[in-house]
């Protein structure tokens, strides 16, 4: 499969999932706190090279991916690289490249997974539990009664059926960044540039 195809996969999958959390915060009211990063500063936050395929594709279109590349070689933090952090702040920031953040930024505090028994749980943030008890008490009654929430498990196996090696392979978010930029500049190293190279702004 073409690095294309597999991008265009990539967001289909993002867009199914866009639609279904909007469907339960418009049901729900579920709503991130304004302004805060705090899952953002967790050190060890892991994802999959595929989830950032389409971000590394985007930067190759927009011919910033070798510059981009270099920067993140010499990045020692295990922060997020594309998070911006509030100055003097310890908890409060956001994504630099929101519409490219990668599966596990989309599903962690709007998901549910499934326990040894096979029952949905929803997983959320500790500030929206204690912000949005209700809320979530409603959308944890709702998942009892049938109604569904986007499942965690479902999502990344729809990820692994794309590409098993890239949609697999759990590792450092830096690290799956940096991977999935190698991806595209090796695919394209003797190959010629898909349409549009060069002409979309940054």
């Amino acid at each position: 499969m073409s690095i294309v195809r597999k991008v265009k996969s990539v967001e289909k999958i993002f867009a199914a999932l866009e639609q279904e959390m909007n469907t339960l915060r418009d049901n729900s009211g579920l709503h991130c706190v304004s302004g805060c990063g705090k899952c953002c500063f967790k050190a060890d936050i892991e994802a999959t090279p595929l989830e950032f395929l389409p971000y590394a594709f985007h930067l190759f279109l927009t011919k910033r991916i070798d510059e981009f590349y270099q920067n993140l070689l010499t990045n020692e933090s295990s922060m997020c690289t594309l998070f911006n952090s509030v100055k003097d702040s310890l908890d409060k920031g956001g994504c630099s490249q929101y519409a490219y953040r990668g599966l596990i930024c989309r599903l962690f505090g709007y998901s549910a997974t499934r326990d040894k028994n096979g029952k949905a749980q929803f997983i959320t943030c500790k500030l929206m539990k204690a912000g949005q008890a209700d809320t979530i008490a409603k959308i944890e009654k709702d998942i009892e009664d049938g109604i569904p929430a986007p499942m965690m498990s479902d999502y990344y196996f729809r990820l692994r059926s794309i590409d098993t090696e890239l949609g697999t392979k759990m590792m450092p978010i830096n690290q799956a960044i940096r991977q999935a930029l190698e991806v595209v500049m090796s695919y394209y190293a003797y190959r010629k540039p898909p349409a549009g190279y060069g002409k979309l702004s940054a």
